[in-house]
């Protein structure tokens, strides 16, 4: 239902309240739209070898999504390039695997011998962006072995 500017000036508070029901819709309707990719990332990813750490879900316009991974070394360029390759059409997964794809090309870029990738962060907003985090090694495997 499209929103009347004519009625805005016969009904400015029963309008507003209309707009608003619109927006709401608009806004439930992107937010299903995200989490069904999510849902197909997170399965895709897990199968490349990633592991979901963690997933968090900010209900706003538009939404924010953040997915904290844990990386192995299992992960293999081959597997998310058949990932962008098999889901052309789906440009939250292609955003993400190609940003995968350049962020695995620089796991081995920090040479310190103290530390190593602990976990990517991916935070999905209007311009998605990914954080690699390096770790204290003998601090990972503490916590891991926790």
């Amino acid at each position: 239902m499209p929103f009347d500017l004519n009625k805005l000036k016969s009904n400015p508070m029963g309008s507003l309240s209309e707009a608003a029901d619109l927006v709401a819709n608009v806004g439930m309707e992107k937010t299903q739209e995200v989490l069904a990719e999510i849902n197909l990332l997170l399965q895709l990813l897990q199968t490349a070898g990633y592991g979901v750490a963690s997933l968090d879900f900010e209900l706003s316009l538009p939404p924010k999504v953040t997915i904290k991974l844990k990386t192995s070394p299992a992960v293999k360029e081959e597997k998310l390039s058949a990932i962008l390759r098999d889901h052309p059409d789906k440009k939250v997964v292609t955003t993400i695997v190609a940003s995968l794809i350049q962020a695995n090309r620089l796991r081995g870029s920090v040479t310190v011998e103290t530390l190593e990738l602990g976990e990517v962060e991916i935070v999905l907003t209007t311009s998605p962006n990914i954080k690699l985090q390096w770790k204290d090694k003998q601090d990972q495997r503490a916590a891991a072995a926790a």
